[in-house]
C-alpha cells in the first residue's frame, strides 16, 4: 500500500471529542482531533478513510455513529484520519464535504491556528 501526502491549513474544530474518551483510548491516541482544511481541488478519495471502527461512547451510540479511519503521520507522529459515519446508512457525518480532514495523534504536538501542515495518509 502506498501513502499520499496532502497539505492544508490547521483550523479550529467543533469540540465533539470531549464526548468520545473511549473512542480515542481504543485507537491509542490523545483525545481530540486536529482539523485540516485541504485545497478545494482535493480528490474526495483523500477525505474518506478506508477502515471501519465502531463508536465506543454514549455520544456515538445516541447518534448511531461509527467511524472510518486511516493511519497517518503528522509532524513525525503516528495517528489516524477519522470520519464519523451513520451506522445504518453509511452516510458521512464529518466535515469531508468541505474538504476538511480530522486527525487524531498518539501524542500531542505543537501547532498554531492557520499553520500549513503536511499529512502522510496511508493505505492508497
Amino acid at each position: 500500500m502506498a501513502s499520499q501526502f496532502v497539505r492544508g491549513v490547521y483550523k479550529s474544530g467543533s469540540n465533539h471529542s470531549v464526548h468520545r474518551p473511549n473512542f480515542y483510548k481504543n485507537l491509542g491516541t490523545v483525545q481530540g482531533t486536529i482539523n485540516i482544511q485541504l485545497p478545494p481541488e482535493t480528490d474526495e478519495q483523500i477525505t474518506i478513510p478506508n477502515e471501519r471502527v465502531a463508536g465506543a461512547d454514549k455520544f456515538d451510540f445516541d447518534v448511531n455513529q461509527d467511524f472510518l479511519v486511516r493511519r497517518c503521520r503528522l509532524k513525525g507522529v503516528s495517528g489516524y484520519q477519522v470520519l464519523p459515519i451513520d451506522k445504518t446508512t453509511g452516510h458521512f457525518n464529518g466535515l469531508h464535504g468541505g474538504k476538511i480532514i480530522e486527525i487524531t495523534l498518539k501524542e500531542k504536538i505543537s501547532i498554531r491556528f492557520g499553520e500549513t501542515l503536511e499529512v502522510e495518509l496511508e493505505g492508497f
